[in-house]
């Protein structure tokens, strides 16, 4: 649907006859993108009806496949914490799905070698722990390593052991929808789910509205999950 499609739609679906009481063009937007936002999130974080997150079936992940991309980030050195290495987020990062990274050392005649590891997840209290535990995965042991990974503002930083460096990083993340608006802007979410976000909206103005078509209608909105 194109921004006006779902403006028509809404008006529909809130059944606004009365135009004493219809919103504004931005009133109706914002509740659009109320919608938008809260489709996302619990489509993401299974927090909805069915406590389904993202992938958890097909469904899920046909909600939000438009938003889903891939990058290749080329990192810099990193000088808050030893042996640390920071790539940037994407502007339009909004959640992480899956991360990798690639690891050079040296051989044993001194040739580098780059390959290809997962991350090692990790908390600030988890990290001071694992730099002083000598058989954690980050350490390189067997050609292989996973470094440890921590979020910082906008940015991921990496700590390798000081035995290898860490040139790149691959994230998979799911994408801030853009906004819907006019004069033309169409929702970049999956086609199926168009209705779904305007019916969405239309429950949180009626519930707004204190509209006694509140409770029947939000069992029209959990059906259709």
């Amino acid at each position: 649907m194109t921004a006006r499609e779902m403006q028509i739609a809404f008006e529909i679906e809130a059944n606004l006859q009365d135009p004493t009481k219809k919103p504004s063009t931005i009133e109706i937007f914002y509740w659009l993108n109320r919608a938008l936002e809260k489709f996302t999130k619990t489509r993401y974080d299974g927090f909805n009806i069915k406590g389904q997150g993202f992938e958890d079936t097909q469904k899920r992940i046909d909600d939000l496949s438009t938003l889903v991309k891939e990058v290749t980030i080329s990192t810099s050195g990193g000088s808050i914490k030893p042996n640390s290495y920071i790539a940037s987020l994407p502007n339009d990062y909004m959640f992480s799905l899956g991360e990798e990274c690639s690891i050079t050392y040296l051989n044993n005649v001194g040739n580098p070698i780059t390959i290809r590891v997962p991350v090692y997840e990790v908390s600030i209290d988890r990290y001071s722990r694992e730099v002083i535990n000598p058989f954690s995965e980050f350490i390189l042991q067997y050609n292989t390593a996973k470094p440890l990974r921590l979020f910082y503002e906008t940015y991921i930083e990496l700590i390798s052991d000081g035995n290898y460096t860490i040139p790149t990083f691959y994230l998979r993340y799911l994408k801030e929808p853009v906004t819907i608006a006019l004069p033309s802007t169409s929702c970049d979410l999956p086609d199926h789910t168009h209705y779904e976000i305007v019916k969405i909206a239309t429950q949180m103005f009626i519930e707004n509205q204190g509209n006694n078509r509140y409770n029947t209608y939000s069992n029209e909105v959990n059906s259709m999950e």
